[in-house]
């Protein structure tokens, strides 16, 4: 029984790269570049040239050393994660009926298992329901599938401290971060080996001259919590320089789904003919992750007058994830389990983030943040080798933001954020490059005297994207709307 469960569990890992958006778990979901904090959100995250914000705990440490007396702060985020899919298939001159069945138009029935779709087609029973035309490829209305949840707790809580050591000005600061861990991917016509795309190899022929590919629902799914506890330290060895060095330690840890249930196979010969026919194959597993890590940054600032310069440089870590899990494989002869476990290490590069602020009058504040991090240069070490384990592409974050004071206790603010992804759709003409993640936020700050500070912001990000194949296309959306409520007391 262990070898043939061990068996399908790897031909079901070989499978996985036979269509994008189909990989096997690993390091997915985890927050790699959201930085928390309410008006860091509000200004899309173009935070690495702010001083005087104990926020700078979380983007470049260098920016504590502007403040002035001692601080503590305290976030709460509700946030909502969408995912849909919308997978269109294209008839063509070659089998152009099969389209029919993988958009779901006919369902076979199972009396005609292995019979062939020219011989049904003259049966009276064999009918076909009307397509929807005319509807967006990207909206939910033409969605085959869409996802959403729910997040809302502690976002973040910290204190910075200002001290004098001899003559120079020093500030520590510690704070304890909770960010979610959540991925979800669902492919309802996933093809062993997807005939309309070659990228992963070529199609097989078997006897008689036919190829035959199999049809499987797959899913994907994690959800947990990755908590960040840090301590900074920020001094100012002249007037208008900073510098800062952070240690964070990252663990957390998530509950793992992955499936794949086999709806049946095909067989394609020539003259444009094929068969389908119902099977059973289901492999269920279900677990969890335990994540660590230990990352320090460094980073430097200059402030003048009305202009500030700021450098971040995260260091190269090891995110390290331990994996527990129980495999149930299903065929015709019943269920079998087996229980597996596992180690698996993301070596994350450096990071570079630059950042310049600018006040061309007094109202006003100009943002402006660059980050990049060559991905490339670092990757996944798994246990055993994995087809569905990808070079990941080097990701830019470009951010700006800006803030105005119309009243001295109100601020208001706005920001633009374009974060690439990390990974390439298949079918991409760029393949060195994620799709793009646009976000836009708004927020406010409102000082209430000697006690403290109210901070309030709200952000929508969404990412278009589609893997494009000869036989079909898969428009797919993912959205995050984010609403921060914060309060900064100031002794």
């Amino acid at each position: 029984m262990f070898r043939k469960t061990t068996l399908i569990f790897l031909l079901f890992a070989a499978a996985a790269p036979a269509q994008h958006r189909g990989d096997n778990l690993a390091f997915q979901g985890l927050p790699l570049n959201q930085p928390p904090g309410v008006r860091a959100l509000a200004l899309g995250a173009a935070f690495t040239a702010q001083s005087g914000d104990p926020g700078a705990l979380w983007f470049n440490p260098a920016g504590l050393a502007g403040i002035e007396k001692p601080q503590i702060s305290l976030s709460l985020s509700h946030a909502t994660p969408r995912w849909r899919e919308n997978q269109v298939y294209r008839p063509n001159r070659m089998f152009w009926t099969l389209a029919f069945y993988l958009e779901g138009l006919y369902t076979p029935d199972p009396a005609d298992n292995g019979i062939w779709d020219f011989e049904l087609a003259q049966d009276s029973s064999y009918r076909i329901d009307e397509p929807a035309l005319g509807l967006e490829p990207f909206s939910a209305a033409a969605a085959d599938w869409q996802r959403d949840l729910k997040r809302s707790g502690l976002q973040q809580i910290s204190a910075a401290w200002p001290l004098r050591i001899s003559s120079q000005k020093v500030l520590v600061s510690a704070g304890y971060a909770r960010s979610a861990i959540d991925d979800f991917d669902r492919n309802d016509t996933f093809l062993d080996p997807h005939i309309g795309y070659d990228e992963y190899g070529t199609v097989p022929r078997v006897v008689n001259d036919t190829v035959r590919f199999s049809w499987s629902r797959f899913l994907r799914q994690r959800e947990g919590d990755l908590h960040t506890f840090t301590a900074g330290l920020a001094w100012a060895p002249l007037d208008r320089i900073q510098l800062g060095l952070s240690a964070a330690l990252l663990d957390g840890q998530s509950e793992d789904l992955q499936y794949l249930r086999r709806v049946g196979w095909f067989d394609i010969a020539k003259d444009n003919r094929f068969r389908f026919a119902y099977d059973t194959l289901d492999v269920v597993t279900r677990g969890t992750s335990d994540y660590r890590a230990l990352q320090y940054t460094l980073g430097a600032l200059v402030k003048l007058e009305r202009f500030s310069l700021g450098l971040q440089v995260k260091m190269p870590c090891t995110i390290s994830r331990k994996w527990r899990a129980s495999t149930v494989t299903t065929t015709a002869g019943g269920p079998e389990a087996m229980a597996t476990a596992g180690t698996a290490d993301f070596r994350h590069p450096v990071s570079y983030a630059f950042g310049a602020a600018f006040q061309p009058i007094d109202p006003f504040r100009l943002f402006l943040d660059y980050q990049f991090t060559p991905y490339s240069q670092g990757g996944i070490d798994l246990t055993a080798d994995d087809p569905t384990n990808r070079v990941l592409p080097d990701q830019s974050d470009l951010r700006c933001g800006i803030s105005w004071q119309p009243l001295p206790f109100l601020e208001l603010l706005a920001g633009f954020r374009q974060t690439t992804a990390l990974f390439v759709p298949d079918g991409a003409a760029i393949k060195d490059r994620g799709p793009s993640a646009d976000t836009w936020s708004l927020g406010t700050a409102i000082t209430l005297a000697r006690y403290g500070r109210l901070e309030l912001a709200m952000a929508s990000r969404k990412m278009n994207y589609y893997d494009s194949y000869y036989s079909n296309a898969n428009y797919v959306t993912e959205t995050f709307s984010n609403l921060v409520a914060g309060y900064t007391y100031q002794f």
